[in-house]
């Protein structure tokens, strides 16, 4: 058995078992976070949404299909779980056809801008529509040196580049990680991120800074401006003002964070905390308690926010969260990383990534030429 049969094997083997009645509920919920009413609007879409399910999403214990089908199959080779494992390596994007070589398509995708040498399951016969220019939406994961096929594939004829370099501009921004997987895009993001951070510390002074929130928009403006001025001096581009979601327009303050790692964060009501941090008798009122616990327990709050509250004065955080959490004792030096890895635990998994994303010449000239295309 050549490795692309015993790949397409072990697939066959892995979606039956995910598809057991073990696993019913959570892939319906699937289907329900990704379309709601739970019908997948194509085939392609459907095979996607178990794709995901299969290899990448966390059940409800933490864990993945993979995980408990290699431990429920005590009897695989060393060679098939070093497989699945790998499996987990995910790569998406929009990709361009740039050739075929035997049995195999060459993809570059406009996402990470890598080149990647792809093969199918089903032998070269899967790649008897596409030619070169054409354009596909699939997934990939690891097979040997190459990369196999996994789920449907949407393909797209050559006309279509640009809504698809919109459509791979935008999966981009939304997913970083996916860009990332270029080293030199990451390493990339990275400078501009440090550069970045010395105009934010050159304009306001400190990492971060507490704004009325009717501030904000002038506040980021000013920055963005400041970043702009450094890169490209004396440029009169506009710059487009922040829009704010309607959380914040209900908070009375906002932080707005500098994080070395990911670069600009706001959190709402900072404010408010600060005078808990400063006053841990503050606790016993529901408005400062309900706040602190929605930022401990809410997943979009970086852990950073809660160390730059409890950092400044760490006896005060000790006082304060051993009251929240009915904790006699509780001390922030000893015990503060720990909260921070139960209730964060998504943030310490893998490294945090800037959300600064670069994009190449050509994605940035499609952009400003759609850009110039709006209507006002």
């Amino acid at each position: 058995m050549d490795i692309i049969e015993q790949a397409a094997a072990l697939k066959e083997r892995l979606i039956a078992f995910a598809l057991s009645p073990r696993f019913t509920h959570e892939l319906d919920n699937a289907f329900e976070r990704s379309h709601p009413g739970g019908l997948a609007d194509s085939e392609v879409v459907a095979s996607m949404i178990v794709d995901h399910f299969v290899l990448q999403q966390r059940l409800a214990a933490g864990d993945t299909v993979i995980d408990r089908f290699l431990r429920t199959h005590p009897g695989l080779s060393r060679q098939e779980r070093q497989m699945l494992l790998g499996w987990r390596d995910v790569v998406e994007g929009v990709f361009e056809v740039r050739g075929k070589d035997k049995d195999a398509v060459i993809l570059f995708n406009l996402v990470d801008e890598l080149t990647y040498r792809v093969r199918s399951n089903m032998g070269k016969s899967a790649f008897r529509p596409i030619r070169k220019g054409m354009f596909l939406i699939c997934r990939l994961v690891p097979l040997g040196e190459d990369w196999l096929v996994s789920a449907n594939i949407s393909l797209f004829p050559a006309d279509a580049r640009d809504q698809l370099l919109t459509q791979a501009a935008e999966i981009g921004l939304h997913n970083p990680k996916l860009v990332f997987r270029n080293p030199d895009k990451l390493a990339t993001a990275r400078r501009i991120l440090a550069e970045q951070r010395e105009v934010f510390l050159g304009l306001y002074g400190a990492e971060y800074i507490v704004v009325p929130t009717e501030d904000v928009t002038s506040r980021h403006d000013a920055f963005m401006r400041a970043c702009m001025d450094r890169a490209q001096p004396g440029t009169t581009s506009h710059v487009p003002s922040l829009p704010l979601p309607g959380e914040m327009l209900d908070a009375e303050t906002v932080a707005i964070h500098f994080d070395p790692e990911t670069g600009i964060s706001f959190y709402f009501d900072f404010g408010l905390l600060q005078e808990l941090f400063a006053n841990p008798s503050l606790i016993n009122r529901r408005r400062y308690r309900e706040t602190l616990t929605a930022y401990l327990r809410g997943d979009d709050i970086s852990p950073a926010a809660i160390r730059l509250l409890a950092d400044r004065n760490p006896d005060n955080a000790g006082v304060v969260f051993g009251k929240l959490l009915k904790k006699k004792g509780f001390s922030w030096p000893e015990h503060g990383e720990t909260l921070l890895r139960r209730y964060k635990s998504r943030y310490f998994e893998e490294p945090q990534l800037p959300t600064t994303v670069p994009v190449s010449a050509a994605m940035t000239e499609h952009l400003r030429t759609l850009d110039h295309q709006t209507p006002i």
